[in-house]
C-alpha cells in the first residue's frame, strides 16, 4: 500500500511539474500530493486537472475564428496617445480579438439599486433584441422585475436570450423558471449544468454579467440577479456594489462576448450583421470590453491588471471583494508601493465567505509592509471590482483579485482611457475610503500564535480556493 501511494504521488507530482501554468498553484497542488497520500493524488487528478471540455474548446475556437474574422472589417484607425493604453489595446486586441472603440458613453454605478432601476429603463426600451448573461439569479423582487419586463417584451416580438451559470443559479433559482421563460418565448440556455459526478469541469464557472438591448445599450459590473445585490434583503451589512453602461459603439464588443457563448452552448452560427450598434455617441475616451476564460491560457485580465499597476505615476485604487493574489500581482503592487505610488485596496469588513475572507486577510501584512494601504469596508460587504490609475486608465468589470476569475472562470472587463467616468470611480473611491477602516501593522499583531499559523497554511493552499 506504501509503495502504491508513493507511485501514485510521484506520477501526480511529475504531471503537475510539466504543466504549463502560474507556479503558486503547482505549488499547492505539490503539497497536498505530498502530505496526503492517495487522497491528494486521487483529489488532483479529478480536480486539478485543469483541462476545459473537448467540445467547449473546439466550440470556443470556431466561433472566437469567426468573431476576430468578422471584426477585421472593424478596423478603425484610432489615434491613440496614450502609450500604455495603446500597448494594451494592442494585446488585448491580439488574444481576443476585440477592438478598441470611440463614441461611446458611459456611466457608472457606485449603488446597485441605481444600476438595477438602470437596467429596468432600458430593457423596458428594447425594440429588437436582449442579450443576458448572469452567474446568479435568485428567487425575490429583482429576479421578478426582470422576468416579467422580459416577458412583456417577448410578447411584443423582441428576441430574447437569457444564459445563466447552474452553479451560480441552481440553488436559489425559482422553481419553473426556465420552462416560465421558455413558455413565453424566452430563449434560455444554462453554462456548465451540475450533474452527479466528480469532475474537474465544476472548476469552470460563467462568472460574467453582461445585458446588451438592441446592441446600443449594455451593462457589466458585479451585480447579480439577487436581492442583496440592491439590498433588499440584508446580508452582510450593507452591499455596496456598482458597475458601467455604455452607451455607443463599444457596446458591439459585449454583443459579441455574449454571442460567443451563445454558438458555444447552442452549436449555431449567428449572422453578426444583424446586431450592429444604430447609435452613435459624442466621444469621451476610449473604450474597450474584453472577454478572459480558461481556453486561451493567456490570463489576459490578470496581466491587464498587471499592466495598469505598472503604469501608474501617482496612484493606484483597487476594489476588490476578494483578494488572492499569484506572486506576479503581488510584486507589482508592492514595487508599485516602494516607488512612491499611492497604491489603496478596499475589501469588505463582512465577509460572504469567511475561509476566503481569512486567506484574503493574509496577504494583508505582506502588503502593509511594502506601503499599501488596505481598508475594510465598515459598513458591511463591497462587491465592486474595479482598478483605476491617476484618472488616466481603468477598469469596471466581473473579474475579482483571486485566482478563480484570473485562472479560472470566463469573465468580461471594460478597460478605459481617459474616459470622464474614471472621474466618477476615484471620487466614489475616496469617498468610500471615507467610511472604511484602514487596517495597520497594530491590527494585525493582535493575531494570535495559532491564527497566523492557520493563516501561514490557508495561504499555502489559497490558489485552490
Amino acid at each position: 500500500m506504501i509503495i502504491f501511494a508513493a507511485i501514485l504521488s510521484f506520477i501526480a507530482v511529475l504531471s503537475i511539474v510539466r504543466r504549463e501554468f502560474n507556479p503558486a498553484y503547482k505549488i499547492s497542488w505539490i503539497i497536498m500530493v505530498a502530505f496526503l497520500p492517495i487522497i491528494g493524488p486521487l483529489f488532483y487528478l479529478i480536480y486539478g486537472k485543469m483541462s476545459v471540455g473537448h467540445y467547449l474548446r473546439q466550440a470556443n475556437k470556431r466561433s472566437s475564428r469567426d468573431i476576430t474574422t468578422y471584426l477585421h472589417s472593424f478596423e478603425k484607425n484610432i489615434e491613440i496617445q496614450n502609450s500604455d493604453f495603446k500597448k494594451m489595446s494592442k494585446y488585448i486586441r491580439e488574444i481576443t480579438g476585440m477592438p478598441v472603440w470611440d463614441k461611446t458613453a458611459t456611466v457608472i454605478y457606485n449603488r446597485g439599486i441605481d444600476m438595477f432601476e438602470a437596467m429596468k429603463q432600458s430593457l423596458s426600451k428594447a425594440e429588437k433584441f436582449i442579450f443576458i448573461e448572469m452567474f446568479i439569479i435568485a428567487e425575490g423582487r429583482m429576479l421578478e422585475e426582470i422576468t416579467q419586463i422580459l416577458i412583456d417584451k417577448a410578447k411584443s416580438g423582441v428576441d430574447i436570450r437569457f444564459i445563466y451559470d447552474d452553479f451560480g443559479g441552481s440553488a436559489r433559482i425559482p422553481v419553473g423558471f426556465k420552462n416560465r421563460l421558455t413558455k413565453n418565448g424566452i430563449q434560455i440556455k444554462t453554462f456548465n449544468p451540475l450533474r452527479p459526478r466528480m469532475s474537474a469541469s465544476i472548476n469552470y464557472r460563467d462568472h460574467r454579467k453582461i445585458i446588451v438591448v438592441d446592441g446600443n445599450v449594455a451593462f457589466t459590473g458585479g451585480i447579480n440577479f439577487a436581492d442583496e445585490y440592491i439590498n433588499e434583503s440584508i446580508r452582510f451589512g450593507y452591499w455596496k456594489d456598482g458597475g458601467i453602461k455604455l452607451t455607443g459603439f463599444g457596446v458591439f464588443n459585449f454583443t459579441l462576448m455574449f454571442l460567443n457563448m451563445w454558438e458555444i452552448l447552442n452549436r449555431a452560427i449567428e449572422q453578426y450583421d444583424k446586431y450592429l450598434p444604430t447609435i452613435e455617441e459624442e466621444t469621451d475616451g476610449f473604450v474597450l470590453p474584453f472577454p478572459d476564460g480558461p481556453f486561451d491560457g493567456h490570463q489576459t485580465t490578470g496581466n491587464v491588471y498587471l499592466k495598469i499597476i505598472s503604469s501608474a505615476t501617482k496612484y493606484v485604487y483597487i476594489t476588490t471583494p476578494y483578494l488572492i493574489l499569484d506572486n506576479e500581482l503581488l510584486v507589482g503592487l508592492k514595487i508599485a508601493a516602494m516607488s512612491g505610488i499611492d497604491v489603496r485596496i478596499i475589501l469588505p469588513h463582512i465577509p460572504d465567505k469567511k475561509l476566503v475572507f481569512i486567506v484574503t486577510r493574509s496577504y494583508y501584512g505582506e502588503l502593509i509592509e511594502a506601503g499599501v494601504k488596505i481598508y475594510e469596508y465598515t459598513p458591511g460587504f463591497i462587491h465592486t471590482k474595479s482598478i483605476i490609475t491617476d484618472d488616466i486608465l481603468g477598469i469596471v468589470g466581473t473579474a475579482n483579485f483571486d485566482f478563480r476569475s484570473l485562472y479560472l472562470h470566463f469573465e468580461d472587463s471594460c478597460l478605459l482611457c481617459n474616459n470622464s467616468s474614471l472621474i466618477d470611480l476615484r471620487n466614489d473611491f475616496l469617498e468610500t475610503v471615507a467610511i472604511s477602516h484602514e487596517i495597520k501593522t497594530d491590527d494585525l499583531k493582535k493575531e494570535g500564535i495559532i491564527k497566523k499559523f492557520v493563516l501561514s497554511i490557508l495561504k499555502v493552499f489559497s490558489p485552490l480556493m
